[in-house]
């Protein structure tokens, strides 16, 4: 009995062929980019903020070092090892946001969040506000609340309660 031949596989298609059937990926232009203040690296885009319904009590946050707002993504950011921290809506485990072009601080995404009031937050971004800019211009709070919800208070550090 003779062992079976190596199978074959079918050759390549051409140089010449493989370049006309190939095309270049478009670019996609992301819609309102947020960039770091301080190099400019991209963050998020402004259609990445959290909306927030009006039954909500809570919509203007705090962070660390100022006013802050919430995000459903970012991008380009480098995560820090979650720690718990406590807050005044409770104790959150975080973990710590930075640009990876400066390593400036630039907020915190909220892994999980204790008390049940405060669930929704969780996998959430918290930016701080001073330290992001859209399209040359420092990001003012009022422009991105004006946008979502009328309402207004703390949370982040939550200083409604």
């Amino acid at each position: 009995m003779e062992p079976p031949s190596p199978r074959r596989l079918p050759s390549l298609p051409s140089t010449k062929a493989a370049n006309r059937l190939s095309r270049p990926l478009p670019t996609v232009p992301i819609p309102a980019p947020i960039v770091c203040r301080s190099c400019g690296t991209l963050v998020t885009s402004r259609n990445a903020l959290l909306p927030i319904p009006p039954s909500s009590p809570r919509r203007t946050f705090k962070g660390f070092s100022g006013r802050a707002s919430l995000f459903t993504e970012t991008y380009n950011l480098v995560q820090s090892p979650p720690k718990v921290q406590l807050m005044q809506t409770g104790a959150h485990l975080l973990s710590e946001l930075n640009c990876p072009g400066c390593s400036r601080y630039l907020g915190y995404k909220i892994v999980r969040a204790f008390e049940s009031t405060e669930k929704w937050k969780e996998s959430h971004f918290l930016l701080e506000i001073a330290e992001l800019q859209q399209d040359g211009f420092l990001l003012q709070l009022a422009e991105l609340d004006e946008e979502n919800s009328p309402l207004s208070s703390d949370c982040g550090s939550d200083e409604s309660r």
